[in-house]
């Protein structure tokens, strides 16, 4: 096993987390559970993430604290440290790093997440809570539960569930994990929102309190812009007698503590006469723009102090036994954000990390219109079912305690690191070849036609990187999100069509762009997919309200769509992600889907507007309906070896299997949510084949197959590949005249089908059909080579733009491909 750093190693010590790749029977629950694991010389903190079908362990997670000394070479099995970081107790669980104390209350008025953070036995930090503004009126936060989710003796994690509410009337609910790291000096903070009442909210934000010690000239705000450090302190030592010649303010300027002397008597007697600043921000109002105020007390006039383009969002405020750093991911990705620290000299200096400031505005809830634009939009039903009631969005803060005055130098250092945190990962042939994830290919650059597709995979995943900068894809709700489909017109994405707006997981970008990273290790495409994953499992997907479990459709807003399903949703888009980092967050946001197939059809169809359902039986697409459940139940099974979920599994390939056409049966069946049963309503019916295949069952059931080794899925999943080669002909003559073309749109999107059937049933042929579908530009909606047809334009502003680009198109093109390449790349020849 080959572990790696994705980017660069961290200088600072600090706890980190990934997850281990293991090949089927290589490690057993008992080997895992006799002893630990150390990578290099650090010791780690271990646990299963998955199993296979045989019990054996097919990923681990890990917990280790590295730094600038750290090496990763080789992943061994050795004794693990003894002792737990955290302790449960009737009023609540304390904390004991090594470094730092912290108590978490079970009792008392419950506005409190954290009562204290100690160090040395001085408090450091206290009364952590959220605040929410609505109309202009603060709200704090409320809490309704306590939980240690990990205790080991590297890693505890708790977590702290709750609500803002407004008298009896629950607003928002929230859901925050704080991650302890054996003798690191800092809380890392997972914090998710949840709507629950679509009000507009005007701020977000998690305030603590810190005692600062030391004079007022010795009270610092330091603010972290793009390029370096700018520090302010409470009074300035400076004053129009005293400025030439003067080493202590220079010092002071610096953001240096001061020590002064009898010498400097008179220039302190005009020092203290100077302004006292109490209050500061740093408010990244959007993703171009930061502003860096302060002011004396309110009421009075902040001062603009300067601005700037994009900060990396860290502020520390101290004195002169240290202080506390603050920093906010995605600080300027996902403004309206801010850092505020209020009485800087005072008795209590208050600090609020605003995950959306203020100053912004409220947010906007409502609909972008009165009514449905179904038939100009493509926007699903004729209904109106926008809502945000449920929707979450998750961003990580860091909170890093300072027993000393934390310098300029160090500060920056500390908000670089906290800028893009140090992750472990495997190589790409470890993961190809653990089959962890499936089967998918590694580049191959040694042949020029497989060359070739490389280049243009890469062409096309740069594109949309540059062009999340070059659009503005940004904001709170937005970052992580791509557009539908391109207005060559306009030179515009059709932001305001409801239909081809935001993706929000239409045709599985996600996939493509884990697959991407799997096969490359490129970190560019891991931050892309980490975005998108962030977004498409928080906003996109309902965590409360009538459409829990269920994700909402591409839209004009992420909410908007009519079509509330599981496919958008399903756990398989998210679950790269959390293997590749053990993340507890997207753990549970697939926990909440496992038995969603109980609830998500009620009143909800997917088919209502063609086919009605029953009591007992509801018509669903056993793509993307059911491959989604099965998807959801295939990840529960692996996470926790419950052999209910495989029998749900099972229990709907057996109806499959005794139909008459077996897979190509449908595509809608009669789904049974209590018995689990699908029912044949046909061959050929309402719902359209492409749709089966283009929302990532292709990865799921060949996956499924690859585990269950059962070889009548393996043939039911060739003969579909099989059928999506046929000429029209063909197609009629193979079923007796049930299905036809017209069956099959988009043959591009049956490619992995197609190469797979190719081996299945090894039939060169289909590997022919497959290869000149993805290489000729007609079938395959994407004209190659790509760069020639990139060309600039000037609108508001000179861009550069793809007129013919669908993000449906790229994202099927590149899956495709990526698994072609794999099944069949030996047949790709100058014929294809």
């Amino acid at each position: 096993m080959t572990l790696k750093w994705l980017e660069k190693q961290p200088k600072i010590k600090r706890g980190i987390n990934w997850g281990t790749p293991w090949e089927k029977g290589k490690l057993t629950k008992e080997a895992l559970q006799s002893r630990g694991f150390w990578l290099g010389g650090t010791p780690l903190q271990t646990k299963a993430l998955a199993f296979w079908p045989d019990g054996s362990i097919k990923w681990t997670g890990h917990a280790g604290i590295f730094d600038g000394t750290s090496t990763l070479t080789g992943l061994t099995q050795g004794e693990q440290p003894e002792g737990n970081i955290a302790e449960s107790r009737y009023n609540g669980i304390y904390i004991d790093n090594g470094s730092l104390k912290a108590f978490f209350p079970k009792h008392g008025e419950g506005n409190n997440l954290l009562d204290w953070v100690k160090m040395a036995g001085e408090p450091k930090l206290t009364d952590l809570r959220i605040e929410a503004q609505y109309a202009e009126e603060t709200l704090s936060s409320k809490v309704t539960d306590l939980v240690l989710e990990e205790n080991g003796p590297l890693k505890a994690v708790v977590k702290v569930c709750g609500c803002i509410c407004k008298g009896n009337t629950e607003l928002q609910q929230f859901i925050v994990r704080f991650r302890f790291y054996r003798e690191v000096n800092r809380l890392e903070i997972v914090h998710t929102l949840i709507v629950i009442e679509p009000k507009p909210i005007e701020g977000i934000g998690i305030t603590y309190q810190t005692a600062l010690t030391g004079e007022r000239w010795n009270r610092h705000v330091k603010f972290v812009g793009e390029s370096g450090v700018y520090a302010e302190p409470g009074q300035l030592l400076m004053s129009r007698r005293f400025y030439d010649d003067h080493p202590q303010y220079a010092k002071q300027a610096a953001g240096e503590i001061v020590k002064l002397t009898e010498a400097d008597g008179p220039m302190l007697v005009h020092a203290k006469e100077n302004a006292v600043w109490n209050n500061f921000w740093l408010t990244q109002i959007n993703h171009r723009s930061y502003t860096l105020k302060k002011q004396t007390e309110p009421g009075y006039a902040p001062l603009l102090i300067g601005d700037g383009s994009r900060s990396l969002g860290s502020v520390y405020a101290g004195g002169e036994t240290g202080g506390v750093a603050c920093s906010i991911e995605k600080f300027w990705e996902k403004a309206p954000s801010a850092i505020e620290v209020q009485d800087l000299t005072g008795h209590r200096t208050k600090t609020i990390a605003w995950l959306w400031s203020p100053e912004a505005g409220e947010m906007d809830f409502s609909h972008y219109s009165s009514r449905d634009h179904m038939l100009s939009a493509y926007e699903g039903m004729e209904e109106i079912r926008s809502t945000a009631v449920g929707v979450a969005n998750t961003t990580r803060l860091w909170l890093d305690i300072c027993a000393e005055p934390l310098s300029n130098a160090d500060l920056f250092e500390l908000a670089l690191e906290n800028r893009k945190p140090a992750l472990i990962v495997a190589a790409p042939e470890s993961y190809h070849q653990t089959k962890v994830f499936g089967s998918f290919s590694l580049p191959n650059r040694t042949d020029p036609l497989t060359a070739r597709l490389e280049d243009q995979m890469l062409a096309l995943r740069k594109f949309y990187v540059k062009e999340v900068d070059s659009r503005s894809w940004y904001g709170y709700w937005n970052y992580g999100d791509v557009m539908h489909t391109y207005d060559r017109y306009r030179h515009q994405w059709r932001y305001d069509l409801g239909g081809y707006a935001w993706q929000n997981t239409e045709l599985v970008p996600n996939m493509w762009l884990w697959l991407d990273f799997l096969r490359t290790g490129d970190p560019e495409v891991f931050h892309f997919a980490e975005a998108m994953t962030r977004h498409t499992s928080e906003v996109d997907q309902y965590h409360a309200g009538e459409y829990k479990g269920l994700g909402s459709r591409h839209n004009v807003l992420h909410w908007g769509c009519q079509c509330k399903e599981v496919r958008i949703s399903m756990a398989g888009l998210h679950r790269y992600y959390y293997y590749l980092t053990a993340d507890e967050r997207i753990g549970e946001i697939m926990e909440q889907v496992k038995d969603n197939e109980t609830y998500a059809f009620e009143g909800l169809a997917p088919m209502r507007e063609f086919y009605e359902r029953t009591e007992e039986w509801v018509p669903i697409r056993v793509g993307p309906d059911w491959s989604a459940l099965v998807s959801n139940w295939f990840t529960q099974w692996e996470r926790t070896g419950d052999g209910t979920y495989l029998e749900k599994i099972k229990t709907g390939l057996a109806c499959i299997k005794a139909t008459p056409d077996r897979l190509l049966s449908g595509p809608t069946y009669l789904f049974n949510p209590t018995t689990k049963e699908l029912q044949y309503m046909g061959t050929g019916n309402e719902g359209g084949y492409h749709m089966v295949i283009s929302f990532g069952a292709p990865q799921v059931w060949l996956e499924l197959a690859q585990n269950l080794e059962d070889p009548e899925l393996n043939q039911m999943l060739g003969e579909f590949g099989w059928m999506y080669s046929l000429s029209p002909e063909e197609k009629l003559q193979a079923f007796n005249g049930k299905l036809s073309e017209t069956h099959f749109s988009w043959p591009m999107f049956g490619t992995t089908m197609m190469a797979y059937g190719a081996v299945v049933r090894d039939d060169e042929a289909i590997a022919d059909r497959a290869w000149k579908i993805i290489t000729t530009n007609e079938l395959s909606g994407v004209p190659l080579p790509v760069e020639e047809t990139l060309q600039q334009t000037d609108i508001w502003k000179p861009t550069e733009e793809l007129p013919w680009i669908s993000t449906n198109v790229v994202s099927q093109w590149c899956l495709n491909t990526i698994c072609c390449l794999e099944w069949i790349g030996g047949h790709l020849t100058d014929r294809s």
